[in-house]
């Protein structure tokens, strides 16, 4: 049984990933292991927020899979990662900041 190793991100990889997606992040475990993600869209947004009372967690895992573009494969695959990840996923949302006010 031939068993293949993950492909090196290198740094090509990431400025290919930056041209097509623009954003790209690094997400990097205590451990050493890395990932590596994009912005979410906002069809992926919206769907994930759907899961969001049914199993909170489905909306962090959906986000996740969804933006993965490579790195440890683990991350995607266990769990314990994911917990990890929580909120630190929200960083991928760029809020813009509006003020609203009442005439």
């Amino acid at each position: 049984m031939t068993v293949e190793k993950p492909v090196a991100i290198t740094k090509d990889h990431i400025e290919a990933w930056k041209q097509k997606y623009k954003d790209v992040f690094k997400l990097t475990a205590a451990d050493g292991k890395t990932g590596y993600c994009r912005k979410p869209n906002r069809d992926e947004v919206s769907y994930a927020m759907t899961l969001i009372a049914g199993d909170p967690l489905a909306y962090h895992e959906t986000i996740l899979k969804a933006t993965w573009l490579g790195g440890d494969e683990e991350i995607l695959n266990d769990k314990s990662y994911l917990y990890g990840l929580g909120a630190q996923l929200d960083k991928l949302l760029e809020a813009k900041k509006v003020e609203v006010e009442k005439l």
